[in-house]
C-alpha cells in the first residue's frame, strides 16, 4: 500500500494517545451535544463508546484559505492540515462499530492527501466510494481554469465485509413471469386452494392439455373458479422454474400466482421489495439532491437570517445516514465537526420519516465568530451557540430530547 509521509507525522499520531486526565463521557439514552475541542472529546468518548458508533459524518475544514467561513479554514501548509486531521481520524476509527461507516466531506484542496490517509487508517480494502455531490445550482467562475460545481464525500467501512449494501430506495415489486421453464425436467406441481388469482369469469376449467408451440404443459385436474380464485387444489404437469418446496416458500413470503386466459400458464409475481444500490452521483438530476443554496434557505427559514455560511443541506446528510441505517433504525450517529448542527437535524428528520430511533452525538468547540458576521451582530458569539440553537429549534418542533455537555 502507498503511504503518506510528512515531517511531523509521528508527533501528530501521538496526539491520539495520552488519555490521562480525560473526562469520561458515559453512555446515555439521550442525544448529546458536546461543547469541547473535538480531539479531547473523541478521547473522552473512547472509554465507553469504543466500537459503538454506526455512522460517522464529518465536514472538516477544507484548507481553502476562504475568509467567508465562520470557522477557521486556513492552514499554511498541507502538512499542518494533516497534523490536524490525522489523530482525529485515528480516534474516529476506534469508535466505529464493526459494521460502521464513515463519510468525510472534502474538496479538491486536500482530497488526494485525505484519500491516502484514510487508506492507511481504515485500510484501502475498506474503501467504499468517493461520492460526488453537486454543491451548486449554477457553475462558479471564481476559479481560474474551470467552473467548479462539485465536492466529494469519501466513504470507508470499518470492515467492508460486514457493511450492508448502501441504499436509499427500494425497487418496485417484480413483474409477473411464467412459472414454466422449458429447459428443466418435467414434473408435477401442486397449486393449493385459493392460491391462484384467475382474471377470468367464475366457472369450471376442465383438465386438458395446456401446451403451446413453445411450452408443453398439462392441467391434470378440473379447476373450479369462484370469486376469482381456485376453490380446490389442482395439479399441473410440465417443466417448471422452481421446485414445489421453493414455490411454497415464495408464496408464504408474499408472492402471488395469477392466470390470465385459457389455455393458461401460471405466472408468478414476487411481492418482496428489495433495496436498490445507491449511486455515487449525488446531484439534482440523479436524485434531486439539495445544494448549498438550499442549505442557505434552510438556515434563513430557521433563524430569520443566514446564521451559518456553507452549511451542508439536511437532505444530503439524511441521504448518507439512511444509506447505512435503513435496516438499523436505532443506529448511533457521530459528527465531531458539528458546525451548524446539520447532522443532528438530519437524524431527527429521518427518524420522523421512517419511525426510527437513531441517536446523535455532535461535537463543536466554542470557536469565536468574527464581529463582521451577521451572526455575531445577532448575539451569537461562538459556533457552538449556533449549533445549540439550531438543534433546540428542531428538537422542540419534533419533540426530541437531547443533552448538552461541556468538557
Amino acid at each position: 500500500m502507498v503511504s503518506l509521509n510528512w515531517e511531523n507525522k509521528s508527533k501528530s499520531k501521538s496526539l491520539a494517545d495520552g488519555f490521562k486526565n480525560i473526562k469520561k463521557i458515559s453512555k446515555k439514552d439521550e442525544n448529546l451535544l458536546i461543547n469541547a475541542d473535538n480531539l479531547e472529546a473523541l478521547k473522552s468518548l473512547s472509554y465507553e463508546y469504543k466500537s459503538s458508533v454506526d455512522v460517522i459524518y464529518i465536514d472538516p475544514p477544507y484548507n481553502t484559505k476562504n475568509h467567508k467561513f465562520l470557522y477557521d479554514d486556513k492552514f499554511k501548509t498541507h502538512a499542518l492540515w494533516l497534523d490536524f486531521i490525522y489523530p482525529r481520524l485515528i480516534l474516529a476509527c476506534g469508535l466505529l462499530s464493526e459494521d460502521g461507516v464513515i463519510f468525510i466531506s472534502i474538496d479538491d484542496n486536500e482530497l488526494a492527501h485525505l484519500k491516502l490517509l484514510c487508506d492507511e487508517i481504515f485500510g484501502d480494502e475498506n474503501f467504499i466510494s468517493q461520492f460526488i455531490w453537486q454543491k451548486k445550482n449554477k457553475p462558479s467562475f471564481m476559479h481560474k481554469k474551470v467552473a467548479r460545481m462539485s465536492e466529494y464525500i469519501l466513504c470507508y467501512a470499518k470492515d467492508i465485509e460486514k457493511v450492508p449494501m448502501l441504499s436509499v430506495e427500494n425497487s418496485k415489486p417484480d413483474k409477473k413471469y411464467p412459472l414454466n421453464f422449458k429447459n428443466n425436467p418435467k414434473k408435477e406441481l401442486l397449486f393449493k386452494a385459493g392460491h391462484v388469482e384467475f382474471n377470468l369469469a367464475d366457472g369450471l376449467i376442465k383438465a386438458s392439455d395446456m401446451s403451446t408451440k413453445t411450452i408443453e404443459c398439462s392441467l391434470l385436474d378440473d379447476v373450479e373458479i369462484k370469486n376469482g380464485k381456485n376453490i380446490a387444489d389442482f395439479r399441473m404437469y410440465g417443466s417448471w422454474r422452481y421446485t414445489q418446496e421453493y414455490l411454497d416458500e415464495l408464496l408464504s413470503d408474499g408472492a402471488k400466482l395469477s392466470v390470465w386466459g385459457v389455455p393458461f400458464r401460471v405466472n408468478l409475481v414476487k411481492n418482496k421489495i428489495k433495496s436498490k444500490m445507491m449511486s455515487n452521483f449525488l446531484t439534482k438530476a440523479t436524485c434531486h439532491m439539495p445544494t448549498y443554496e438550499d442549505a442557505n434557505s434552510q438556515m434563513i427559514e430557521l433563524f430569520g437570517f443566514e446564521a451559518f455560511t456553507k452549511a451542508k443541506p439536511v437532505g444530503l446528510i439524511k441521504t448518507l445516514i439512511k444509506s447505512v441505517t435503513y435496516n438499523k433504525k436505532d443506529a448511533l450517529v457521530l459528527d465531531f465537526f458539528g458546525g451548524s448542527g446539520t447532522t443532528a437535524d438530519a437524524v431527527m428528520e429521518l427518524n420522523k420519516e421512517d419511525d426510527g430511533n437513531r441517536k446523535f452525538i455532535l461535537i463543536q468547540s466554542s470557536e469565536k465568530i468574527d464581529k463582521k458576521y451577521e451572526s455575531f451582530k445577532r448575539g451569537y458569539k461562538t459556533v457552538y451557540e449556533i449549533m445549540s440553537k439550531r438543534v433546540s429549534l428542531i428538537a422542540r418542533k419534533l419533540k426530541v430530547n437531547f443533552t448538552e455537555r461541556k468538557l
